[in-house]
């Protein structure tokens, strides 16, 4: 069985139900939402719930994102433990790389992983509350400081590669959609107006981040 978790933040785009829908024509899949919990609790708990279920992989998809045609398919014939399919925020790749062509990290719009790899991270899974810094004084440092949007994917992905995993880009691009204006209230006949975002034209290179120092306690907690 393989788990969709589907973080909604109580609203998700009908095309991305609809890529969803297709899929569980083909394969075995459970899908998790969340309702009323904002980011980083609803990946923590959507994780939590899937990975109770025992599935093969865990799929993770975005209510804005809508994979190609063919994305499991072609996460799962990669074979690898961590596998994406890339999209764009405002113009540029999520993925960041390093001039060796290694991913640091990616997006969870459409990102698949296979459950083993969790057995070797640690909780939480995603967090917020730390920020990758990329201030000169401070350059690529954990720093405590509430992070700006798509921190949780920085820090999942900054443990899976200290945890000796590689990510790996599948070939293809997301639709990444957005809403343009939303339908009047009280007509029947009104629309929301919704359309796609910009797609790919920019990539970042980064140097290799400094690793989380983390202190394990007795509890299977961990503090900086």
């Amino acid at each position: 069985m393989i788990a969709i978790v589907l973080p909604t933040r109580n609203l998700v785009f009908t095309e991305v139900e609809m890529a969803i829908e297709k899929m569980r024509k083909d394969y075995d899949i459970q899908v998790f939402r969340s309702i009323n919990l904002g980011i980083p609790d609803s990946h923590n708990a959507l994780t939590e719930q899937a990975l109770a279920a025992s599935p093969t992989h865990i799929f993770y998809i975005e209510e804005d994102t809508v994979p190609p045609i063919r994305a499991l398919h072609d996460l799962l014939a990669a074979k690898a433990d961590v596998a994406f399919i890339d999209y764009a925020i405002n113009g540029w790749a999520c993925a960041a790389k390093h001039p060796d062509g290694e991913i640091l990290w990616c997006g969870l719009g459409c990102t698949l992983v296979k459950r083993e790899v969790f057995e070797r991270l640690q909780r939480p899974y995603f967090r917020t509350d730390k920020s990758l810094s990329l201030n000169e004084d401070t350059y690529f440092q954990w720093i405590d400081k509430l992070n700006k949007y798509g921190g949780q994917d920085i820090w999942f992905f900054s443990q899976i590669r200290e945890a000796g995993f590689k990510i790996q880009q599948v070939t293809g691009e997301c639709k990444h959609m957005k809403i343009d204006a939303l339908g009047t209230a009280g007509v029947n006949n009104g629309r929301h107006v919704l359309s796609q975002k910009p797609t790919i034209a920019h990539f970042a290179i980064h140097e290799k981040p400094l690793t989380i120092n983390k202190k394990m306690e007795h509890n299977g907690e961990y503090r900086e």
